[in-house]
């Protein structure tokens, strides 16, 4: 175990978040997204000039991605699963699978090689409760349970082959491991991977995987990024200048570089005052740009019956013209 002092760890953002997570680099559009949990709100940094657009869905957010092509972000939220349109700017729920209100709510989630969206809940009053994760179908509204007894998700991840899926318990302070077929998504043979209660404090939250396999975990509550090897020993500590740090994603040129969500709730910020800030360090090895959810396309609606669209095509050609 080597503690690493040679990267620094400096402020990327000051972000001020209460409980900042799933952070996304989106290098094709030079811009960088992530939530803060408890206020439901997401926020897309312009990395060109620093501006920030700030955006409120009504509920807690535990984890969202980008959707292929553009058009939004998919998220895991208190109620279920939901939809961002960033042309409309509205946020639609598309998927309830345990009901609204129910006192559960979707934490941690990540999006998988053939692009499904993957989020698990947890009993927002008592996290020992075991929940359930769920997969949500490229359809955009069927929410599959497919991995129960996991209390508070975090860390989903799969391995650069694509057989292997993790996901921290943060409440049981575990790591699970399952070997995993990746054309249907299915999961199987859990295992403990690692015990993080016999290394370190604080609980596993947040995490990724570079290009070796290695996972990089944060522990929220024990101020440190842990890089972790796939046979389960611990390679690489970072001291990180937060309480609590909660995910980190790949960003920069070569993919080599951090930025790290943090939480500033219920924290001491004058011991901690980059709190609720983006953090930002250089790994030195490799990792990947965070999958995106490939929603189908919506059914195309029947054809209009041939005399309805000659009623109608000599009022609307003026205004199909002024589209093309």
């Amino acid at each position: 175990m080597i503690i690493d002092e040679s990267h620094e760890v400096y402020r990327f953002y000051s972000a001020h978040a209460e409980v900042a997570k799933s952070g996304i680099w989106d290098p094709q559009n030079h811009k960088y997204y992530y939530c803060d949990i408890t206020q439901g709100s997401f926020h897309i940094l312009d990395l060109i000039d620093m501006s920030r657009e700030d955006y409120s869905v009504g509920l807690q957010i535990g984890a969202m991605a980008l959707i292929e092509g553009g058009s939004g972000l998919v998220m895991a939220v208190r109620d279920g699963f939901g939809i961002w349109d960033f042309a409309t700017k509205k946020f639609e729920l598309v998927a309830t699978p345990y009901g609204i209100n129910s006192g559960w709510r979707m934490n941690d989630g990540n999006v998988d090689s053939k692009g499904r969206f993957w989020a698990g809940r947890l009993f927002d009053t008592d996290e020992t409760k075991p929940g359930m994760i769920y997969r949500l179908e490229l359809d955009g509204k069927t929410a599959t349970p497919v991995i129960d007894g996991i209390c508070c998700t975090n860390g989903v991840l799969w391995s650069p082959d694509n057989k292997r899926m993790y996901c921290g318990d943060s409440t049981h302070k575990k790591i699970y491991v399952w070997d995993y077929e990746e054309e249907s998504g299915t999961p199987s043979n859990q295992r403990l991977f690692f015990d993080t209660a016999n290394y370190f404090s604080g609980v596993p939250d947040g995490a990724n995987i570079d290009s070796d396999g290695y996972l990089w975990v944060c522990f929220y509550d024990g101020n440190h990024l842990v890089r972790i090897s796939p046979d389960a020993k611990v390679d690489r500590v970072y001291n990180m200048p937060v309480k609590r740090p909660t995910q980190p994603v790949w960003f920069g040129e070569n993919l080599d570089e951090l930025l790290v969500t943090s939480a500033s709730k219920d924290v001491n910020t004058r011991m901690w005052p980059e709190s609720g800030n983006i953090l930002k360090l250089h790994a030195g090895v490799q990792g990947q740009l965070k999958n995106k959810y490939r929603l189908s396309s919506a059914p195309k609606p029947n054809p209009l019956p041939q005399y309805t669209i000659d009623l109608h095509i000599k009022g609307t050609v003026a205004t199909l013209r002024s589209f093309l």
